[in-house]
């Protein structure tokens, strides 16, 4: 099955779920809107499957109807079937996770990118995708970073270099955006994040990974260019990738320079703009 195939029978299914609650609570679209704080028009085309339902809307409903859950969950379960497969064991430990690590050398990770930076990324790997293949693609990335909002989110540390910074991905207005957005994450309690500058020198790994701790135990997770992904928890891999990671933390910006140079870096971009 195509990923368009496969999202667009996800949201069929989710806009059933979402024509059920409603009856069952006895409600009009206007009462129901108002009930979850959404307008008429928007339930409308969810319950239509002209657009998909949002992981705020699935918290919405669990709300409404106080099902503790069952509609973040299913609304997860469904989209994340959009994922390819061998992406999917790490969604499901971004997911988990009480505190994540990335190193990005090349790109901004997905879980810190803005919809713009996302589509433009998007389109230089996908050129022959139609626009709204694209738009899914980043509706889904822009869903896995719901948990960064969630009551208790998990706690976040990245070092990016200073190259991928100053890539015009997308053009000056599209990094504008995406730095501010940056420089407004690193100011959250949860989140730190360092810059390797290009004055640092040589990083002590050319590639990106993440190191994430779910349920206690800590997984390295790594991508091939090809697509490919893979998920080592053993001992040795751990151990290496702390090292590195103890490596890059003293080697960086500290984070209040690293805030410091991000909103000087936007601003810049807003004047080239």
């Amino acid at each position: 099955m195509s990923e368009s195939s496969r999202r667009s029978r996800a949201i069929a299914a989710f806009a059933e779920e979402v024509r059920s609650q409603r009856q069952h609570l006895g409600l009009s679209q206007t009462a129901y809107a108002n009930l979850l704080v959404f307008s008429q028009p928007l339930v409308s085309k969810v319950e239509r499957g002209e657009v998909p339902a949002s992981p705020e809307f699935a918290r919405a409903m669990d709300k409404a109807g106080k099902t503790g859950g069952v509609y973040v969950r299913l609304h997860g379960e469904l989209f994340r079937q959009d994922y390819p497969d061998w992406f999917k064991p790490y969604a499901d430990l971004e997911q988990d996770a009480a505190a994540i690590v990335n190193f990005s050398p090349s790109l901004l990770v997905g879980l810190v990118q803005t919809e713009s930076y996302a589509a433009a990324v998007f389109r230089a790997g996908h050129p022959t995708e139609t626009v709204d293949e694209i738009r899914a693609r980043v509706e889904l990335r822009v869903q896995r970073q719901e948990i960064l909002n969630r009551a208790h989110p998990p706690r976040l540390w990245m070092v990016v270099t200073e190259g991928v910074l100053r890539m015009g991905v997308g053009g000056a207005e599209v990094m504008g955006e995406q730095l501010t957005y940056l420089a407004d994450l690193a100011e959250r309690p949860n989140i730190t994040i360092q810059v390797l500058r290009v004055r640092d020198g040589a990083p002590p790994a050319h590639l990106p990974f993440t190191l994430l701790t779910v349920d206690g135990q800590q997984v390295v997770y790594s991508e091939s260019w090809v697509g490919g992904g893979s998920v080592d928890k053993s001992p040795e891999a751990i151990a290496k990738t702390a090292a590195v990671c103890d490596h890059l933390r003293m080697t960086a910006a500290s984070a209040q320079d690293s805030l410091d140079l991000l909103r000087s870096m936007a601003k810049q971009q807003g004047a080239d703009e």
